[in-house]
């Protein structure tokens, strides 16, 4: 007697059961979704900079470390800790132009092969988009972030900054505080949105709709 594994193993099935329309569909609604949570979690206050044990702050860590290193030792350091707090004061508060500017993104997103990120691993729907889709965000961010350096008086503290800090090094700094505040602002996003989509994949109550058949 013979046995036959009924296993689908190569997603044949669910290849014929689905058009590519229907995945492309489901790929779009997840990264909706996978929006909507993570601006929930990150555009309110102490979302970026305390969710999670601070893990998505804004901290300009990756920036010359010798401004905030040399400030700190002629006891300004205290400038260090009120720019980061107003820095993620300021992203906070961008939440309808960070899910505006992603959905964008989603809605012109082309996706000619949906099966290689319909069947990927965990993650792999997120990182697309931000592998296509990276600079047309960061260029939809600059303007509302830069209209809020002075509201929130991130460009203040930051030019103080730099003054004080021409008083010990005269070399030029060479820093886009607004770039890098953006910057900050998306890496959290997408880390976010891939840990949604993660649990969309997995997790039953965490489809809708137009995701559901993601789950299966």
């Amino acid at each position: 007697m013979a046995f036959i594994s009924c296993e689908d193993e190569t997603n044949t099935y669910v290849n014929q059961l689905y058009t590519n329309a229907q995945k492309i569909g489901a790929i779009k609604t997840c990264l909706n979704c996978s929006v909507d949570s993570a601006v929930s979690h990150l555009c309110v206050v102490d979302g970026f900079y305390a969710y999670k044990d601070a893990a998505y702050r804004i901290d300009f860590s990756k920036m010359q470390s010798s401004i905030f290193d040399t400030l700190a030792n002629h006891n300004y350091g205290y400038l260090k800790d009120s720019l980061i707090l107003r820095a993620n004061r300021l992203a906070e508060s961008c939440g309808a132009n960070v899910s505006s500017s992603f959905k964008d993104a989603v809605t012109n997103l082309s996706i000619d092969n949906p099966d290689m990120i319909f069947y990927g691993e965990s993650g792999t729907i997120t990182d697309y988009l931000k592998a296509t889709e990276y600079d047309n965000i960061r260029t939809a961010l600059q303007a509302p972030v830069a209209i809020r350096m002075d509201l929130f008086n991130v460009s203040t503290i930051w030019n103080e900054m730099l003054l004080l800090y021409r008083n010990y090094n005269p070399n030029p700094v060479t820093v886009d505080l607004q770039n890098q505040i953006v910057i900050g602002m998306m890496e959290g996003i997408f880390e976010e949105m891939r840990l949604e989509e993660g649990l969309i994949r997995t997790d039953s109550t965490h489809r809708v709709e137009g995701d559901s058949i993601l789950g299966l």
